[in-house]
């Protein structure tokens, strides 16, 4: 054996061994911080995507919110109110994603990841305030339609009994004769009014339209007078006549009054009983939007 041969210490052996695992330790750390980096990232794509796909319904909603009422509205609407879940869902799960992951992404990642959030949380509070905003769309767009043929009725019936008016003040017997012909023709378009009137107001029962009904339910009792006065002139019975115009004229009096107590049209009782239901929830979803605007604008500016 040679004597002569540089031995070893068992203290620098050690060391030697120390030093190797510190230096294996140190890079299986490193390996797996990037693997976490890595799926870190993936998860705030996937969490990206979801956001996404949520905001196609988002953005039908916030069509309807913004919208005015017509008929077609009332589809959209319920169409939007049908997807309004599945949009709650993917930004609920787009949030837990990003919250959970927001501590393993690379700094410029992380903030990006805080304003999604933001501008998923606002979404959510956004379609938290949307369902009763979609609904109040969903009844006045079904109502609107045969209000408003019922209102064109009406005008059209008031029209022909103020023809029939003034063919009766010329008191002849053809002119009483067209008189009686237009009444009977007011009186049915009236009738068709109180039928659409009642569609209109089974669709949306808050907007009171029944007050339209009271109003041409005492015209036809003032028709009623009108054609029993026609009858009485043409059978001769004058004085008879004219005790029933006279009643004639102070009902219709009484229907001025009447229709000065109504909304100016049924379209504007449809917009005002709208309000009432929706306006509350309506200013908190735009208050909401707001917030959402603001974190677009932080994700827009990150992007640059």
């Amino acid at each position: 054996m040679d004597q002569n041969k540089p031995k070893i210490s068992k203290k620098v052996i050690i060391a030697i061994a120390i030093a190797a695992l510190l230096l294996a330790a140190g890079g299986a750390y490193a390996y797996f911080e990037i693997q976490e980096r890595d799926a870190a990232l993936g998860r705030l794509a996937q969490a990206t995507e979801l956001l996404a796909s949520a905001d196609s319904i988002v953005i039908d909603v916030d069509t309807v919110v913004r919208g005015d009422i017509t008929p077609e509205l009332g589809a959209n609407a319920s169409q939007a109110a049908t997807a309004l879940p599945t949009a709650v869902d993917e930004l609920q799960e787009a949030k837990a994603l990003l919250q959970r992951i927001q501590d393993d992404l690379p700094e410029d990642r992380a903030q990006e990841a805080v304003a999604l959030i933001a501008s998923a949380e606002g979404r959510l509070e956004m379609l938290e305030h949307a369902p009763p905003i979609l609904q109040a769309n969903i009844v006045a767009a079904a109502a609107l339609e045969p209000a408003r043929a019922a209102w064109e009725h009406v005008s059209a019936a008031e029209d022909l009994k103020d023809q029939a008016t003034t063919e009766y003040n010329r008191l002849t017997r053809a002119s009483v004769t067209r008189s009686q012909q237009l009444n009977t023709q007011a009186e049915e378009r009236f009738k068709q009014a109180v039928e659409q009137f009642r569609l209109a107001d089974e669709a949306f029962p808050e907007a009171e339209l029944t007050r339209f009904i009271a109003y041409i339910e005492s015209n036809l009792e003032m028709l009623a007078v009108s054609k029993r006065a026609d009858a009485a002139f043409l059978a001769g019975r004058i004085a008879e006549a004219n005790t029933l115009a006279a009643q004639v004229n102070t009902k219709d009096a009484q229907i001025v009054e009447q229709l000065k107590a109504l909304p100016e049209t049924p379209e504007a009782a449809i917009a005002g009983a709208y309000e009432k239901l929706a306006g509350v929830a309506t200013e908190s979803y735009f208050e909401a939007r707001d917030r959402v605007t603001k974190a677009d604008a932080e994700l827009e500016r990150l992007a640059q």
